[in-house]
């Protein structure tokens, strides 16, 4: 079942994601929690209800087109990209935040009040454009510059990681075609007349817009809400590939000491919530409470019981029709110790080596089943070759506190969807009213 808040599309996000971008992964691909993070919102961004299918085409070509530039930089200078990418790596959830809430102030205004309407998507425009694509692009313009091997400084980044999204012009006169996906929904002009005051909104939905040489002119609200439909979607690509990045690299930027460890981007309190209760779900667990404290974390986990092994039923809208699909659901019973551990090793990048963690764990009609606590640190001290039970149970006197003896837990597995039809579109209500339905 889909975790508690998770939408059903963010359910599939990792499925979608490998089917689109199977043939880009190395054999050495690692998928972290935080990147299954960035691709559950991602994903779930693009493929929302009401978006034309284009958008999700849109945002895989240039996922693309940003891992190949980052793949050729890596080919010629792969320490030099790695370090250029780590810079923006803790940037990229807070920039990514900061424009969908923009996003979302702009959505929410009336269609009735177009002047607040387009003052809204002009600020939305500029929040995109100044807080997120300088960071997001930084390094795939700097390992195209590596792999050209050009001495233009516009391709470095200065000391916060940001770069001048004016590079991607200087990048145009080193490709054999002008079409750049980069620089999809850009337009300096637009963001300049904002930033500088330089525009005064007119009746009929219209405003007038002018720069230092250029303009003035008329824009129509829907012409400003197209272009950043377009950017939003070419950025939200651009984030796809850095994770394609992420994931075909990771293991080699570690395993070279290029860098001691790759931290996992700080989180706020509810992301924590959001990433951890994410992994009890794949582990195996209900969360019903987490507490942090200092060097201390609290979780109160439910088992999970078998459930029926069926087909669970999704649907994809878009404008013009509908998706259905069907996900192969299966169970397999583990031991709770086991599950746990590996949800530890999990859990390290989120954490300092010093914290204790506690977990308690009931059954699914709250029984107690017993705990465990212990540290990060006594977890990474004992240096284990794998997670296989016999593995675990040969450490478990290790632990502070182990009452947990062979309780065990249900996991709930997942198929690959299938393509079971293609029908006509759906209204709103009725997408929503679909979407949770199971095929029995």
């Amino acid at each position: 079942m889909p975790r508690k808040e998770q939408s059903p599309i963010a359910r599939i996000a990792l499925s979608q994601f490998r089917y689109s971008f199977d043939d880009l992964l190395k054999p050495q691909a690692y998928l972290n929690s935080f990147s299954q993070y960035i691709i559950e919102i991602v994903v779930e961004i693009v493929m929302w209800f009401g978006r034309p299918k284009d958008d999700y085409k849109n945002f895989e070509r240039t996922a693309r087109v940003a891992s190949y530039f980052l793949e050729g930089g890596t080919q010629k200078k792969p320490e030099a990209v790695a370090s250029n990418f780590i810079v923006v790596l803790d940037k990229l959830i807070p920039a990514l935040n900061i424009s969908r809430m923009a996003e979302s102030k702009a959505k929410q205004v009336s269609e009735d009040d177009p002047d607040t309407r387009i003052e809204n998507y002009l600020a939305y425009y500029k929040v995109m454009y100044e807080g997120l694509l300088p960071f997001i692009c930084s390094p795939i313009i700097f390992a195209f510059g590596v792999s050209r091997k050009s001495a233009n400084r516009a391709f470095i980044p200065n000391a916060e990681g940001k770069i001048d999204l004016m590079a991607i012009g200087e990048m145009n006169k080193l490709l054999a075609y002008l079409d750049n996906r980069l620089a999809i929904g850009l337009n300096n002009h637009l963001r300049n007349a904002y930033s500088h005051n330089s525009y005064r909104i007119l009746d009929d939905a219209q405003v007038k817009l002018w720069d230092r040489k250029w303009g003035p002119e008329i824009w129509h609200l829907e012409q400003i809400v197209s272009i950043c439909d377009q950017l939003w979607i070419n950025a939200l690509g651009i984030i796809g590939g850095l994770i394609l990045y992420d994931i075909n690299n990771r293991r080699t930027m570690e395993d070279r000491g290029w860098i001691s460890s790759i931290p996992t981007p700080p989180l706020r309190r509810k992301e924590i919530n959001a990433a951890v209760d994410s992994l009890s779900n794949e582990f195996g667990f209900y969360m019903d409470s987490l507490e942090l404290v200092p060097n201390h974390i609290s979780l109160n986990l439910r088992t999970k019981s078998k459930g029926i092994e069926q087909d669970a039923k999704q649907i994809m809208g878009y404008k013009t029709h509908t998706v259905y699909l069907k996900i192969p659901l299966w169970y397999e019973e583990r031991k709770v110790i086991d599950q746990l551990v590996k949800m530890l090793y999990r859990l390290i990048p989120y954490f300092e080596d010093q914290n204790e963690v506690s977990f308690y764990i009931t059954s699914i009609d709250n029984t107690p089943l017993g705990t465990l606590t212990t540290d990060f640190g006594t977890l990474i001290g004992l240096n284990l070759s794998d997670t296989k039970s016999d593995t675990v149970e040969s450490v478990r006197h290790i632990f502070k506190t182990d009452t947990l003896g062979d309780s065990t837990t249900f996991i709930e597995f997942e198929g690959a969807p299938r393509l079971d039809r293609i029908g006509p579109a759906m209204s709103s209500d009725e997408f929503k009213n679909s979407i949770s339905k199971k095929v029995r």
